[in-house]
């Protein structure tokens, strides 16, 4: 689950980066930030309480849970983080 909400947070910022800003910005359409907005704030949301869960039944160290959190508050951080768990991967 943890691995799906990274993609969520990922590609919701992805597509309000990429297309809904613009769309405001250089058409003067707003309705797109207005949708995506909230869909990114609640895939946030979702990344976290998923990073809580898999890091309490993994055993994690705190260490790198604070690292997971960190990561979500960087722009396309979520993205990096699934490389870095699938690199810590045997």
């Amino acid at each position: 689950m943890f691995r799906r909400a990274a993609l969520l947070e990922g590609s919701t910022l992805l597509l309000l980066v990429l297309v809904a800003v613009p769309a405001k910005h250089l058409l003067g359409e707003p309705g797109l930030v207005r949708a995506l907005g909230p869909l990114h704030g609640l895939a946030f949301l979702f990344y976290l309480w998923a990073l809580m869960g898999v890091s309490a039944d993994a055993s994690w160290p705190r260490g790198r849970t604070a690292l997971l959190v960190l990561a979500a508050c960087l722009p396309f951080g979520s993205f990096i983080a699934l490389r870095r768990m699938r690199e810590d991967q045997p």
